[in-house]
Protein backbone atom coordinates (compact mmCIF):
# COMPACT_ATOMS: atom_id res chain seq x y z
CA UNK A 1 0.00 0.00 0.00
CA UNK A 2 2.66 2.47 1.00
CA UNK A 3 4.85 1.64 -2.27
CA UNK A 4 1.41 1.87 -4.32
CA UNK A 5 1.13 5.78 -3.12
CA UNK A 6 4.61 6.52 -3.39
CA UNK A 7 4.52 5.35 -6.77
CA UNK A 8 1.02 7.15 -7.40
CA UNK A 9 2.80 11.01 -5.75
CA UNK A 10 5.99 9.86 -8.28
CA UNK A 11 3.57 10.16 -11.13
CA UNK A 12 1.69 13.12 -9.71
CA UNK A 13 4.99 14.83 -9.44
CA UNK A 14 5.90 14.21 -12.88
CA UNK A 15 2.99 15.31 -13.92
CA UNK A 16 3.23 18.91 -12.95
CA UNK A 17 6.90 19.43 -12.93
CA UNK A 18 6.25 20.26 -16.94
CA UNK A 19 9.49 21.78 -17.37
CA UNK A 20 12.33 22.80 -15.42
CA UNK A 21 12.47 27.05 -15.27
CA UNK A 22 16.43 27.88 -15.62
CA UNK A 23 17.51 30.57 -13.20
CA UNK A 24 18.17 33.41 -15.76
CA UNK A 25 18.22 36.31 -13.25
CA UNK A 26 21.73 37.04 -14.42
CA UNK A 27 20.11 38.51 -17.76
CA UNK A 28 18.12 41.16 -15.43
CA UNK A 29 21.68 43.26 -15.35
CA UNK A 30 22.03 43.20 -19.21
CA UNK A 31 20.09 45.05 -21.93
CA UNK A 32 18.08 42.05 -23.72
CA UNK A 33 15.63 44.84 -25.35
CA UNK A 34 12.08 43.75 -26.51
CA UNK A 35 11.59 42.29 -30.42
CA UNK A 36 8.55 44.54 -30.35
CA UNK A 37 6.78 47.44 -28.44
CA UNK A 38 4.18 45.28 -28.08
CA UNK A 39 3.90 41.18 -26.85
CA UNK A 40 3.93 39.02 -29.56
CA UNK A 41 2.00 35.90 -28.85
CA UNK A 42 2.14 33.03 -31.51
CA UNK A 43 -0.37 30.23 -31.40
CA UNK A 44 -0.81 28.73 -34.83
CA UNK A 45 1.39 27.25 -37.63
CA UNK A 46 0.54 30.16 -39.68
CA UNK A 47 1.50 32.46 -36.92
CA UNK A 48 4.55 31.27 -36.68
CA UNK A 49 5.60 30.70 -40.19
CA UNK A 50 4.60 34.06 -40.68
CA UNK A 51 6.40 36.41 -37.98
CA UNK A 52 8.71 34.36 -36.29
CA UNK A 53 11.62 34.24 -38.71
CA UNK A 54 11.55 38.12 -38.53
CA UNK A 55 11.98 37.88 -34.43
CA UNK A 56 14.95 35.07 -35.03
CA UNK A 57 16.24 36.90 -37.67
CA UNK A 58 16.97 39.81 -35.25
CA UNK A 59 18.30 37.48 -32.54
CA UNK A 60 20.91 35.68 -35.15
CA UNK A 61 21.99 39.11 -35.79
CA UNK A 62 22.58 40.32 -32.46
CA UNK A 63 24.33 36.96 -31.63
CA UNK A 64 26.76 38.45 -34.03
CA UNK A 65 27.68 41.17 -32.07
CA UNK A 66 26.58 40.83 -28.67
CA UNK A 67 28.36 38.05 -26.67
CA UNK A 68 26.46 37.59 -23.77
CA UNK A 69 23.41 37.50 -26.06
CA UNK A 70 24.79 34.45 -27.79
CA UNK A 71 25.22 33.02 -24.71
CA UNK A 72 22.16 33.45 -23.56
CA UNK A 73 20.50 32.61 -26.65
CA UNK A 74 22.73 29.66 -26.92
CA UNK A 75 21.54 28.06 -24.26
CA UNK A 76 17.85 28.96 -23.60
CA UNK A 77 16.47 30.44 -26.78
CA UNK A 78 12.66 30.38 -25.57
CA UNK A 79 13.14 31.67 -22.50
CA UNK A 80 15.29 34.67 -24.13
CA UNK A 81 12.41 35.14 -26.58
CA UNK A 82 10.15 35.33 -23.35
CA UNK A 83 12.01 37.87 -21.80
CA UNK A 84 12.01 39.99 -24.92
CA UNK A 85 7.95 39.73 -25.12
CA UNK A 86 7.66 36.78 -27.71
CA UNK A 87 5.53 33.97 -26.79
CA UNK A 88 5.34 30.51 -28.29
CA UNK A 89 2.97 27.51 -27.75
CA UNK A 90 4.62 24.95 -25.60
CA UNK A 91 4.53 22.37 -28.15
CA UNK A 92 7.25 24.48 -29.86
CA UNK A 93 11.34 23.60 -29.04
CA UNK A 94 14.31 25.90 -30.69
CA UNK A 95 17.78 25.10 -31.20
CA UNK A 96 20.32 27.65 -31.66
CA UNK A 97 23.47 25.79 -32.79
CA UNK A 98 26.69 27.48 -33.57
CA UNK A 99 29.75 25.67 -35.05
CA UNK A 100 33.35 26.82 -35.01
CA UNK A 101 33.45 27.27 -38.77
CA UNK A 102 29.75 27.53 -39.40
CA UNK A 103 27.13 30.41 -38.86
CA UNK A 104 24.66 30.37 -36.49
CA UNK A 105 21.48 29.09 -37.06
CA UNK A 106 18.37 28.39 -35.85
CA UNK A 107 15.90 24.89 -36.31
CA UNK A 108 12.49 25.67 -34.73
CA UNK A 109 10.51 22.44 -34.19
CA UNK A 110 6.84 21.03 -33.50
CA UNK A 111 6.62 18.72 -31.09
CA UNK A 112 4.00 15.87 -32.45
CA UNK A 113 2.54 12.56 -31.26
CA UNK A 114 5.30 10.78 -33.41
CA UNK A 115 7.99 13.04 -32.77
CA UNK A 116 9.21 16.13 -33.85
CA UNK A 117 8.57 18.07 -36.96
CA UNK A 118 10.72 20.47 -38.23
CA UNK A 119 8.95 24.13 -38.92
CA UNK A 120 11.79 26.82 -39.85
CA UNK A 121 15.08 26.68 -39.84
CA UNK A 122 17.21 30.22 -39.90
CA UNK A 123 20.67 31.19 -40.91
CA UNK A 124 22.16 34.59 -40.67
CA UNK A 125 23.34 35.18 -44.06
CA UNK A 126 25.32 38.46 -45.22
CA UNK A 127 25.48 40.02 -48.48
CA UNK A 128 27.46 43.28 -50.02
CA UNK A 129 26.66 45.00 -52.54
CA UNK A 130 27.92 47.27 -54.45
Amino acid sequence: MLTSLKNSFGNLTKFFVRKKIPDLSYLDDQDLSRFSEQDIILETDNEIQKYLPDVLGQALARTWIDHRFLDAFFNYPTEILERGGVYLPDRIDIEFEKEEKSRPKVIVFERTKTGRRKLLELKLIMVAER
